[in-house]
């Protein structure tokens, strides 16, 4: 009898302990969703308030419709993109703009952007343009992007449920002084891998384009070492982002697969420096739908990050 009620008391503890975990995980499931259908809500508002700064004229250039294959369109060099360009909008304007897009970038990654923009110019920033396509106003789903030469930023913002897609983002840098943290992070993962197959030499990649069927060694070939490095590019290039967009993409991730699900290759040469020290080299990753890369092979610097 003392056995049976041992036993009895040690399921019943394990039960209430299970159900205290599943209560735990459901409860911080809803906190997610409410902080993001909060964020989602500030966003549009926020994006609602910058339209609301213009006159006719500018709201015909920046608002677009939502499928307008533009939205897509994966540019790094400089010239004309759809909306309206920075230097037609006045200073109150301009500080609604700048609002926004804050919304998305954090520190770190609105100072980054800066500098890209910079490379062109002092005020190479009134030739940036920027885009609403979907109008927040009217309860449509919306992206609001900011875009020229080596960066575009865009957020999809979904009025119900969740966006299926992301970006793309796209960075850049010329002449390639800029990234070196990226840059640096991903010659620790070569480093570590110790795995010579992961190059696939002589063959460049084209940043913003998936990896091709065939190539990529998968996450569970890699060592630890390796796995954990990746990880760590995985949260630095996540780092110019606000913490509500990092939540969003780590969600992403997840519904992927979690970075488990990833696979990864090097290309050209083989990557022992950086861009600017004469390195020639490419990486890719792809792990389900979402795709994020690094293109130096050009003498340039390109990155991409996206998920279709």
């Amino acid at each position: 009898m003392a056995s049976y009620e041992i036993v009895h008391t040690n399921n019943l503890t394990t039960a209430v302990k299970t159900l205290s975990i599943l209560l735990t995980l459901i409860t911080l499931s809803m906190l997610t969703l409410n902080a993001e259908s909060t964020f989602e809500t500030q966003f549009a508002q926020q994006v609602s308030a910058f339209l609301n700064t213009l006159d006719d004229e500018q709201s015909e250039e920046c608002l677009h419709k939502l499928d307008d294959p533009l939205r897509w369109k994966m540019q790094y060099t400089g010239g004309k993109r759809a909306g309206i360009a920075i230097g037609k909008l006045n200073r109150e304007q301009r500080k609604a703009f700048e609002k926004t897009i804050r919304l998305v970038l954090s520190a770190e990654g609105w100072d980054m952007a800066k500098q890209v923009i910079q490379q062109d110019g002092n005020m190479a920033i009134k030739n940036y343009y920027v885009a609403c396509f979907g109008d927040p106003r009217h309860g449509e789903d919306f992206a609001f992007r900011l875009a020229e030469h080596h960066l575009t930023i865009i957020h999809l913002s979904v009025r119900d449920g969740k966006a299926d897609e992301f970006g793309p983002i796209l960075l850049g840098a010329n002449p390639p002084t800029l990234w070196k943290k990226d840059e640096k992070a991903l010659l620790k993962l070569w480093k570590d891998a110790q795995d010579p197959s992961l190059l696939i030499q002589g063959k460049k990649a084209i940043a913003s384009e998936a990896m091709p069927k065939g190539d990529g060694t998968p996450y569970a070939e890699l060592n630890s070492a390796a796995q954990q490095q990746l990880q760590t590019i995985w949260n630095l290039r996540l780092r110019i982002f606000t913490p509500q967009i990092q939540s969003i993409l780590n969600q992403h991730l997840q519904y992927n697969g979690g970075i488990k699900a990833a696979n990864i290759a090097f290309y050209n040469k083989t990557p022992l420096k950086r861009c600017e020290d004469g390195g020639k080299w490419d990486f890719n990753c792809q792990i389900g739908k979402l795709h994020f890369d690094y293109e130096g092979s050009r003498g340039h610097i390109h990155f991409s990050l996206w998920l279709r």
